[in-house]
């Protein structure tokens, strides 16, 4: 059995996972808002004891007490990490954390803490001898001590951190595959942030967190129709892509005028940004053959549709449970990517 939690700043989501005959199984699926009134919502006012809250809740709600859970998996968020894939020398373990740890130091942002990190090594370099590819993830010991606060407070006793990033490319891989012979893109649209994960087994492993997400595509949503927050997500569940209006203007047969953009333009255009960068990296060698949207803004009306035709990559919704059995009826199953991609890691 795995439990993990995925504390995200809409919602707070758990995802229970089993094995049967060596294939994982669900047996829970819970998710509960951070905030009981979301017209007061907004990501950067929230506090450590909205999550604290939300999270007893949550247990409550469902009967099972967090003392009596071994090890709980949870993540932190792109945001607050950096995930990068380095070609090192290869060298003994000493020698190599050494220099991951200087490496380390390089990336990620300076808080007066010690550097945290873990390190997978892909393997040998193709293209220099004696040289290895290692992905790199670090945090600073202040970001696992506010992260552990919010655990331990909730009342869980032990807890594994993992990167968001690294969750959502092991549920991708478990319910697709990983392409063979190209690139996949995941894209994971969440409330405050868009996670961009480019993972192959070829290629360097490239993440980016995008400041354009859920809220504030609800947010256009509000200035538009001139109403609050959860009148405006209705309208976008409801309307998709539309509720913002085309990026073209309606103009007279005569009259030269210039097109506003909507956000989800802005998001695409920040995808593009980051998959143009990603191709430069890698001297144009960058074969995209498929692009999954997780999270749970993914299922937004049309949104898939215009990713596909915008950037040319044919464009999935990413179902974490596509390959994992369930008798449970799930609604917006998108939004349990990473809990799901951290479940899995606990039944290894």
């Amino acid at each position: 059995m795995s439990i993990s939690l995925d504390i995200g700043t809409n919602e707070v989501k758990l995802i229970e996972l089993e094995k049967v005959n060596d294939d994982a199984s669900v047996s829970r699926v819970f998710s509960k808002p951070t905030l009981s009134d979301m017209n007061s919502f907004d990501p950067e006012k929230l506090e450590k004891a909205n999550w604290v809250a939300c999270i007893k809740d949550l247990f409550e709600e469902i009967k099972l007490a967090p003392k009596k859970i071994k090890t709980i998996t949870t993540a932190i968020s792109g945001k607050n990490l950096s995930v990068k894939e380095i070609t090192t020398l290869e060298m003994k373990e000493e020698e190599l954390l050494q220099s991951l740890e200087f490496e380390a130091k390089k990336h990620i942002p300076l808080d007066g803490t010690e550097a945290v990190m873990d390190y997978h090594i892909k393997g040998n370099n193709e293209n220099e001898i004696d040289k290895i590819n290692v992905i790199l993830v670090a945090t600073t010991k202040n970001i696992i001590k506010q992260f552990d606060s919010i655990v331990r407070e909730s009342g869980f006793k032990n807890s594994i951190f993992d990167a968001e990033p690294i969750a959502l490319t092991n549920c991708m891989a478990h319910n697709y595959g990983k392409s063979e012979d190209g690139i996949d893109v995941i894209l994971d649209i969440g409330s405050n942030s868009t996670t961009l994960v480019v993972s192959s087994n070829d290629n360097t492993f490239f993440t980016r967190e995008i400041d354009i997400a859920g809220f504030h595509i609800i947010k256009e949503v509000m200035k538009k129709y001139d109403t609050n927050y959860l009148d405006a997500e209705n309208i976008l569940k409801e309307d998709g892509v539309n509720a913002l209006g085309t990026a073209e203007d309606e103009a007279d047969t005569f009259s030269l005028q210039v097109a506003d953009k909507t956000i989800i333009s802005n998001l695409i255009d920040e995808i593009r940004k980051s998959l143009r960068y990603y191709v430069k990296s890698n001297n144009g060698n960058a074969n995209f053959k498929r692009l999954f949207i997780g999270g749970g803004y993914a299922q937004i009306e049309g949104l898939k549709e215009q990713i596909s035709d915008e950037l040319r990559i044919k464009t999935e919704i990413l179902n974490p449970f596509n390959n994992i059995a369930s008798d449970i009826k799930i609604d917006n199953p998108s939004k349990y990517c990473v809990a799901v991609g951290l479940a899995l890691r606990g039944l290894l």
